[in-house]
């Protein structure tokens, strides 16, 4: 069981921290997510060293840079001797989000004094304090929920801190994949689902999205992993201008084609979490998870969510079979606000001879229930 609140009240009357490490989250997406709980961090404690542990291969990406960047690579090194390597740094407060009982552990072989973390997974005795949650499990956007470790030092609110990356035009031009053959500001579609099959929106619906701004003259790229290739070609088939790059990029370079799309198109992934902390217009397709948890927040960015009964699951797998939060999101309405977001876009960004606007695809509206969230100010419920 988590600390009861005299652990609190000790954490809260200690000096304040002098050399902060955050131990970052696994997943990418949860990873930029983190990035607004960073910021906060900064702005409560802006004299304090903040370093940050990221996963191997995360530390390419442009994070906020604050002070040292600590790559972890789980195939080479364990949990805990990682977090031995620590001691004798003068860390003053470590903050562990990932959920896991590993990291946990890290912290604890590490022996930072103040180790803050959430309880649970038989890890509360690893940490100092272990705190417990203020609102239910995933009922408020996950950056409120790292953001509330940060409670005994004040009341910290995810709509002030949106994640951001320091992507500068100069890291964009130097990153920029470098078979970029496409015109301007392409439209990039990622629709692979590393989670599992419950979060991926059909090919065939990516497929209509693409042949129909494709037919309004905007390049098409398609990122994702080399097992995506295949689910790439299938998704250009008729397409007029299409490129398949999945595989084809670093994550690096991933970053730099987001950071210049005209809009994204995507599943509940790491891609869409990269461009909404970029600043780019994107529509977010939801299956098994829930937006209000984990939804884009980025002003420029939509959200395609079809409720269904059994709605938020968050399975890997669809238990009855049919997906059918996915497969009757119909692809007419999440075009039409593609085509919405596209309207407002630079008139230099445009494919020359185009007008765009909704209703240009020629296709019958309807479908699935298309939600516009704000991606400043994440749902409380």
């Amino acid at each position: 069981m988590p600390l009861p609140a005299a652990g609190l009240r000790r954490l809260q009357h200690a000096a304040e921290p002098r050399a902060i490490l955050v131990r970052t989250p696994n997943w990418l997406g949860d990873l930029i997510v983190a990035t607004g709980f960073l910021a906060a961090l900064r702005e409560r404690f802006p004299r304090a060293r903040l370093d940050l542990i990221v996963r191997a291969g995360f530390e390419r990406l442009p994070l906020p840079r604050y002070g040292a960047v600590l790559p972890f690579d789980r195939g080479a090194t364990s949990a805990g001797a990682f977090g031995r390597a620590l001691r004798g740094a003068d860390y003053s407060h470590l903050f562990v989000l990932p959920p896991s009982f590993s990291s946990a552990w890290m912290g604890w072989r590490s022996r930072i004094p103040w180790r803050v973390g959430y309880g649970g997974e038989g890890r509360s005795l690893l940490l100092k304090p272990a705190l417990r949650p203020r609102h239910a499990p995933r009922s408020v956007h996950l950056l409120q929920e790292y953001l509330d470790l940060l409670a005994p030092w004040g009341d910290f609110r995810a709509d002030r801190y949106p994640p951001r990356l320091d992507a500068t035009p100069a890291w964009l031009a130097e990153h920029a994949p470098s078979a970029m053959t496409w015109r301007g500001h392409p439209v990039v579609l990622a629709p692979g689902a590393e989670y599992g099959p419950a979060k991926q929106w059909p090919a065939a619906h990516f497929g209509a999205v693409a042949r129909a701004l494709s037919g309004q003259g905007w390049d098409v790229v398609i990122v994702g992993l080399p097992k995506d290739r295949e689910l790439g070609e299938e998704i250009l088939g008729g397409v007029r201008s299409g490129f398949n790059l999945c595989g084809a990029t670093t994550l690096s370079q991933l970053a730099a084609l987001l950071g210049t799309a005209a809009l994204l198109v995507s599943n509940d992934s790491g891609a869409m979490h990269l461009a909404a902390a970029l600043g780019v217009q994107q529509v977010a397709i939801f299956g098994s998870t829930n937006p209000a948890w984990t939804g884009p927040l980025n002003p420029r960015g939509r959200v395609a969510y079809r409720q269904e009964p059994c709605s938020p699951c968050y399975a890997r797998t669809c238990r009855f079979g049919h997906t059918r939060c996915l497969t009757e999101l119909a692809p007419e309405g999440v075009i039409e606000e593609a085509e919405r977001l596209l309207l407002s876009a630079p008139k230099g960004d445009r494919p020359a001879g185009q007008a765009v606007g909704p209703g240009g695809h020629g296709l019958p509206s309807g479908g699935g229930k298309l939600t516009a969230l704000k991606g400043d100010s994440p749902a409380e419920e």
